[in-house]
């Protein structure tokens, strides 16, 4: 299946919903060790998002939360 730019931001934007929703985590790396597998790249699911440019990497991921309190 192939993603048009519509698509890549709607799947963009809901992952930022369910990671807003749910609780999330992130990190930011900075510096060469940001780039050890890739230059420029960006993935967003369910899992989280990632986003890595030219010495940056930034991940955002959905932390567990106990709802049985």
């Amino acid at each position: 299946m192939i993603f048009n730019k519509n698509m890549k931001t709607l799947v963009t934007l809901t992952a930022a919903i369910v990671l807003f929703v749910t609780g999330c985590s992130s990190t930011v790396t900075l510096g060469p060790k940001a780039n050890t597998d890739r230059y420029l790249g960006a993935t967003a699911g369910t899992e989280g998002a990632s986003v890595t440019l030219p010495f940056v990497k930034g991940e955002v991921a959905p932390t567990k939360t106990d709802t049985s309190k």
